[in-house]
């Protein structure tokens, strides 16, 4: 038995949520779909028992929350982390042929799931036993390890099966996109409207109220337009409100802007139509890479920090390329007149980086030009004044997938960048992701509202 046959084996013996036997309702799904955002931040909102040091060891993990949609100390410590990590490097092993699978049979498929959420639960065993280790290494006290251990494995397994449930059919779209967007608005609400602030989250007072504060106690308000209080580093301000508004438009912008590739079908001879490539070519996935690989070495500089001192400073300076501003300088724009360099080591690390995973995502997840090239002629697809042939419609989509692929990684690597300089509130990465699935819900939405109206056309799509 290979180790994919292993890991399958795994999911098919885990507890499981079963798919409806009809399709719901949208009134159904939306139900669901919100009992589950509801339970993720109950779940996210419950301390874990036993831990006092969550704040010390996992000050600087905001980027890891926004994209894992974690909650430091509680019961969401994990969150779709596991499910996040093991979804990626399955579908790595799949693209880059390590493993040999068919995602198109439907028997392949149902492997790969299950191999992806066995393999999910071995992240969380490890990452649970890991931060209960981390959370009461202060304590020495191992019976307290393991029930830290214990709450982490039951909450994250909890959230894989509410995952689960929503994209077996029973709410919309996926749980891993629907906590992500619940826990960056969560975020951006809190920046905006918060009443008290909660330091092992990083969550300042909200800008709003601090200036209805001051507006009644007669202070000066010109300071809220730039933060340059080291003693308040996180404290949200006018820039970065003004900025935040800037960007989620200027994404709402880039993600609508589509490449249209003129196509023809060999079953409807003189129609032609078109396949668009959406500018914004690889998504936020850069950005995502390069945030998860700088929280590991947070990670790993901390855990070696026990074991070998100059590890553990080689690894903290090679994380502090990754992050800006450093600890307790100001959240904002002031942050660049603090610490120039390091706010030039930062955005050349970020938009190479950016590059290079967007590149090399772009072969490893099956959206190169030849296997486009190929699925388009399986499909029946030919572009006009083109032999039907894989190798020369490869060479046209060459022409603009690759560079859509590096403009795209570089556009979204920039605006993180500027986004972190300008201070915006949910970080740079947070409003990429939010963005991006809030247009994605949207269209599911108008999909789902349009098959209540017109039932012939769940027949016509054999829905």
């Amino acid at each position: 038995m290979g180790f994919v046959d292993f890991l399958a084996t795994l999911g098919e013996y885990l507890p499981a949520v079963t798919k409806p036997k009809d399709r719901p309702s949208l009134a159904t799904k939306l139900l669901w779909s919100f009992i589950a955002v509801i339970v993720y931040l109950v779940m996210a909102s419950i301390p874990l028992y036993g831990v006092t040091s969550a704040n010390s060891f996992l000050s600087n993990f905001l980027a890891e929350e926004i994209i894992f949609a974690s909650t430091q100390g509680t019961l969401a410590q994990l969150g779709i982390g596991p499910i996040i990590t093991s979804g990626l490097i399955m579908q790595i092993l799949v693209g880059s042929k390590l493993i040999q699978m068919d995602l198109a049979k439907e028997e392949d498929q149902a492997r790969f799931t299950e191999a992806e959420k066995g393999l999910a639960f071995v992240f969380i065993l490890v990452e649970s036993a890991l931060f209960g280790y981390v959370f009461t290494r202060t304590a020495g006290n191992i019976e307290l390890s393991a029930i830290v251990t214990v709450q982490l494995i039951v909450a994250t397994y909890i959230i894989l099966l509410l995952d689960e449930m929503i994209q077996k059919g029973w709410g919309l779209g996926s749980g891993i996109s629907l906590f992500i967007l619940a826990g960056v608005t969560k975020i951006m609400f809190w920046d905006m409207f918060g009443i008290a602030a909660v330091s092992n989250q990083n969550l300042p007072v909200g800008f709003f109220p601090v200036l209805i504060s001051d507006i009644v106690s007669g202070k000066n308000i010109l300071s809220l337009i730039v933060n340059t209080s080291t003693t308040t580093p996180f404290q949200p301000d006018l820039v970065g409100l003004i900025s935040t508004i800037g960007l989620i438009i200027l994404i709402i912008y880039l993600t609508n802007i589509n490449i249209q590739i003129p196509v023809t079908t060999q079953r409807l001879r003189g129609i032609k139509t078109t396949i668009p490539l959406n500018f914004l070519y690889v998504s936020s996935i850069p950005v995502i890479f390069v945030s998860v690989l700088g929280a590991d070495f947070q990670l790993f500089a901390s855990l070696a920090s026990y074991i070998s001192s100059p590890a553990s400073t080689v690894l903290t300076d090679i994380a502090n390329a990754f992050f800006f501003p450093p600890a307790n300088v100001p959240h904002s724009v002031f942050a660049l007149v603090v610490d120039p360099i390091g706010a030039a080591i930062y955005a050349v690390v970020f938009i190479v980086l950016s590059i290079i995973f967007g590149i090399l995502w772009i072969d490893v997840a099956g959206l190169d030009p030849a296997t486009q090239a190929q699925q388009m002629v399986e499909a029946g697809m030919e572009i006009p004044g083109m032999r039907n042939s894989p190798k020369v419609i490869e060479g046209i989509l060459a022409r603009y997938i690759y560079p859509l692929g590096f403009y795209s990684s570089l556009i979204v690597g920039v605006i993180a960048v500027l986004a972190t300089f300008l201070g915006v509130y949910g970080t740079g990465v947070g409003i990429l992701l939010a963005v991006t699935i809030a247009i994605q819900y949207y269209n599911l939405l108008a999909y789902e509202r349009t098959l209540e109206m017109y039932p012939l056309l769940k027949r016509i799509i054999g829905e």
